[in-house]
């Protein structure tokens, strides 16, 4: 009888420590998530003033600008990569269903890292979200798949311009070339999107 009590004694310490060491551990995760999140959102906040020397010609200067302009490349998407051979800016290709996406950014999008970094958004942070079989389907119905969203991707470059400390200069090349090459019928059209 004594060792039953004793067995049970101990058992329900054993017990209390187990939920006591559960419920530490739970309140210690949450602090160190709740310290990271807080960590990101002042990172966030931070204004980063790309370089005003210009980008060396290579892949490495692809990846500085990722990571200077904290632009994330979505799982559909392999690693942007250089193309020396590209005349654009960039250009994002899907060649075949359930492949992935394929960014190429071109030598013209290394005149500055603002405009290394714009032009990585607009393939990457709109481009890549986007879904080219609504875009495929509008342009065989004659509905302007690619127009529309070339304007977005472009719009976007155009609103994020502080972000990436584009110069007036190639805002307005942006803004022309938009407007040259795919110019909105209406300025409703720049409020739809063909993102997912």
């Amino acid at each position: 009888m004594f060792l039953n009590a004793a067995s049970l004694s101990m058992f329900r310490i054993l017990v209390l420590s187990l939920v006591f060491s559960a419920a530490g551990g739970i309140f210690l995760a949450k602090q160190t998530m709740d310290q990271r999140e807080q960590f990101a959102k002042e990172l966030r906040a931070v204004n980063v003033v790309p370089p005003s020397t210009k980008p060396a010609l290579t892949q490495e200067s692809i990846d500085i600008a990722l990571a200077l302009f904290d632009i994330k490349v979505p799982n559909n998407t392999q690693h942007p990569r250089l193309d020396m051979t590209l005349e654009d800016r960039g250009l994002t290709t899907l060649n075949g269903w359930g492949s992935k996406l394929e960014v190429t950014i071109g030598p013209a999008a290394f005149t500055s890292w603002a405009l290394l970094g714009s032009t990585l958004a607009h393939e990457v942070e709109v481009h890549c979200r986007q879904n080219f079989a609504l875009i495929r389907m509008k342009d065989v119905m004659g509905l302007e798949g690619t127009q529309q969203a070339e304007r977005e991707a472009y719009l976007h470059e155009l609103a994020n311009s502080e972000r990436f400390h584009l110069k007036t200069a190639d805002q307005l090349n942006i803004k022309a070339t938009m407007d040259y090459y795919y110019p909105a019928a209406t300025q409703v059209e720049d409020r739809f999107s063909a993102r997912k």
